[in-house]
């Protein structure tokens, strides 16, 4: 293994719990669905470690440590759904996907859009607009967010930052 990949590699391991998928894959939070591919297809040439076969068993835990984080930022942004998840996640400061199956409002121990909610009518249209995130409608969970604010006296300020979220999770994917 030449110096310059061992410390390239040693640079990421230093800096990967601390990168968002987006800046583990090098693209920006508005890259299309191509993009995301390619950017995969360079960190796993980069990163898998099958292409370092010359690397020590120390070296080479690192390669599967770092893999395994592209992995899993390709896994999330490729998905719409989850992106969108990981989007409204990554706006309240959450870098990482604990569980990729899990809807958004149990990423990072944060509340649920219903469990913000003062009143029953917003608490129902924040527990719809939650169910249509995990379903990807992004654009009928904002109507049922905004109904949620509205229904709330329009002052509830944790579910306006959600909608700022959802905002620029839609713009994310040019919505």
């Amino acid at each position: 293994m030449q110096p310059h990949e061992l410390a390239v590699i040693e640079a990421w391991d230093d800096t990967i719990d601390a990168s968002t998928y987006y800046e583990i894959l090098g693209i920006l939070e508005i890259a299309d669905e191509g993009a995301i591919k390619n950017a995969y297809r360079e960190f796993a040439r980069a990163f898998h470690p099958d292409a370092h076969p010359d690397a020590s068993a120390e070296v080479a835990g690192t390669l599967r440590r770092i893999f395994q984080r592209g992995v899993e930022a390709y896994r999330t942004l490729s998905d719409p759904k989850l992106r969108a998840a990981y989007d409204m996640a990554l706006a309240r400061g959450a870098i990482r996907m604990k569980d990729s199956r899990l809807p958004p409002q149990m990423l990072g121990g944060a509340k649920s859009l219903e469990d913000l909610c003062a009143t029953m009518s917003a608490k129902l249209a924040a527990r719809k607009a939650d169910e249509l995130i995990t379903q990807g409608d992004l654009s009928a969970a904002k109507r049922e967010l905004m109904m949620a604010i509205v229904h709330d006296g329009g002052k509830n300020t944790e579910l306006a930052e959600r909608l700022g979220a959802l905002d620029l999770a839609m713009f994310a994917k040019g919505q």
